[in-house]
């Protein structure tokens, strides 16, 4: 504390106007465009008046201590929600040469740069945590939460059913792609039920095929039975002696962190804890051009569970289990892992096959959930060679 001690004086006025926690905006420049200000009650915003507004400019704009009173957040804390957890890697050639805190979700950013709620990790209440839309949505060229992008699958008819993939002369190849929107927007819940990679199922029991989808939600929790926060709010699941209404409830019950169980069940553990563990993450860009020819030789490995990254390595190869209790990571952990704790964050929203094993995220899990105990089946973090029964 002695370092804040005269930052908040109660006998000098002056002090209204100072930002000892310094979380304002610091980095802004002439091109970019402030959020609209308002205030957020029972997340729900309204708008200031225009004369309440921001105008672009690069000079830094300051979160004072006043502000900080009005909107109840902690002066000699930068982010009183806790939202600022994702992590920035820093590689040289490819090597990791930094990994720190990004800040991006200081109290300051969220209400002039991003128009977020720095009181509520979770501002729009749709039970995908600000941080996580943040790092999928953000598209800082345009100052928005959208992005034009080529990933919605393209869906063939196969007989009386559809299949990811795509009819090329004589080879099955990856899907077609299709280019959409993709948004993740804190402020507003209903993206949270949007698919935009197009990678659910399809219920082929009637005379025509009806498309499942799995949707952002689903994607942050690995779930392909419960679609939304009022699906989860209106259900009666307990966690920790507590009705679910948040975020952190929900992956806490489906995770079974904090439990004896939970090394077991949690499904979106990255590290492999011994040769009979099959809950781990690994993700390879195979290079295969048909389904039917597996041709491991030119695989590109992204990410494996199974073996140790350099970065924070406390002793011997890459090729063992990493130690995560003496703080190493699993290689190439930061693809699936936004805040550095060895766990994947979801699924990719912008990737319908995210362990790039050509089975769609969706098909996975549901496969994954049949007997009602996770990880057992397939998984869609763990790349599983289509020989495998």
């Amino acid at each position: 504390m002695d370092s804040w001690r005269w930052s908040l004086n109660p006998v000098n006025p002056l002090d209204v106007s100072y930002d000892p926690d310094a979380d304002g905006w610091y980095d802004r420049t002439s091109g970019d465009l402030p959020a609209q200000q308002g205030s957020w009650e029972s997340r729900m915003f309204t708008p200031y008046d225009s004369n309440q507004q921001l105008s672009p400019g690069n000079s830094p704009l300051f979160f004072t201590n006043l502000q900080e009173w009005d909107l109840g957040t902690l002066p000699i804390s930068n982010d009183t929600d806790g939202d600022a957890i994702q992590m920035v890697r820093d590689d040289s050639n490819g090597v990791t040469v930094g990994y720190d805190r990004s800040w991006a979700l200081s109290d300051g950013q969220e209400v002039y740069k991003f128009g977020t709620n720095p009181v509520d990790d979770d501002t729009d209440g749709d039970m995908l945590p600000d941080w996580w839309e943040h790092d999928n949505g953000w598209n800082e060229s345009n100052d928005n939460w959208s992005s034009f992008m080529h990933i919605k699958v393209v869906w063939e008819d196969f007989g009386s059913t559809k299949k990811p993939l795509n009819v090329t002369g004589m080879n099955l190849a990856r899907p077609n792609m299709e280019w959409t929107w993709a948004t993740f927007d804190p402020r507003d819940p209903t993206d949270s039920t949007q698919d935009p990679d197009n990678d659910g199922g399809w219920d082929c029991s009637g005379p025509t095929c009806l498309y499942i989808p799995y949707n952002n939600f689903q994607e942050f929790f690995g779930n392909t039975t419960l679609a939304s926060a009022n699906q989860v709010r209106g259900t009666p699941l307990l966690y920790e002696g507590e009705q679910v209404s948040e975020w952190w409830q929900l992956r806490g019950y489906l995770l079974q962190t904090g439990t004896p169980n939970d090394i077991y069940a949690n499904y979106f553990r990255m590290y492999r804890i011994n040769q009979t563990d099959d809950l781990y993450a690994h993700v390879v860009f195979d290079n295969d051009v048909d389904y039917m020819i597996l041709d491991s030789t030119d695989d590109v490995q992204i990410c494996r569970g199974d073996w140790t990254d350099d970065w924070e390595r406390r002793w011997g190869s890459f090729d063992r289990f990493p130690n995560v209790g003496q703080g190493e990571y699993v290689w190439g952990w930061w693809h699936l892992d936004i805040d550095g704790d060895n766990i994947a964050d979801g699924t990719d929203p912008t990737n319908y096959d995210t362990d790039g094993d050509w089975l769609n995220d969706w098909f996975e899990i549901s496969d994954d959930m049949v007997d009602g105990i996770r990880g057992n089946g397939g998984s869609p973090i763990r790349y599983d060679d289509r020989t495998t029964s």
